[in-house]
């Protein structure tokens, strides 16, 4: 049987966070949305070399920090974050009170939103911002512009 380019359960597109302490943040997301440990490789030192989560249907890489030149760094080296997890669930009001019950901090309470969505944003505490969401209403394109003009005044 020939091998599949892309790995059975893993998606085209998969998050891979660098995060001081990632032990700690596997537990974190164990705690917060349910994560399950599917792989881990931990190096001699004792630091997370690579680490593969499932939530939901979805897989997330982490590991700590690579000391390598143009490696991996962490949010929290970096006061801030360039990307956002997004992260559907069944009940966004029940996932993000477990969120911040574990630790994470909240950005924006859980409201709907213009785009069909229930959503709010937190912040884990390791610098990361995760978008927690449940899909409420499905919208046409125009659906959504015409609401996000009426809410931005037409910016």
């Amino acid at each position: 049987m020939a091998v599949k380019p892309i790995p059975e359960g893993q998606h085209s597109i998969t998050p891979y966070l660098g995060i001081k302490d990632a032990a700690k943040a596997i537990e974190f997301y164990k705690k917060a949305f349910g994560a399950v440990e599917m792989f881990r490789l931990d190096g001699p030192d004792g630091r997370v070399g690579h680490a593969e989560l499932k939530i939901g249907d979805s897989s997330l890489m982490l590991a700590d920090p690579c000391d390598q030149s143009g490696g991996l760094t962490s949010s929290q080296s970096l006061n801030g974050t360039a990307i956002g997890l997004h992260l559907y669930v069944e009940d966004a009001d029940k996932v993000f009170a477990q969120a911040l019950a574990a630790g994470a901090t909240q950005v924006t309470e859980v409201k709907d939103q213009f785009y069909g969505d229930r959503s709010g944003t937190l912040k884990d505490p390791f610098g990361n911002l995760w978008f927690v969401s449940t899909h409420k209403e499905d919208l046409s394109v125009e659906e959504i512009r015409a609401r996000a003009a009426k809410l931005f005044g037409g910016q």
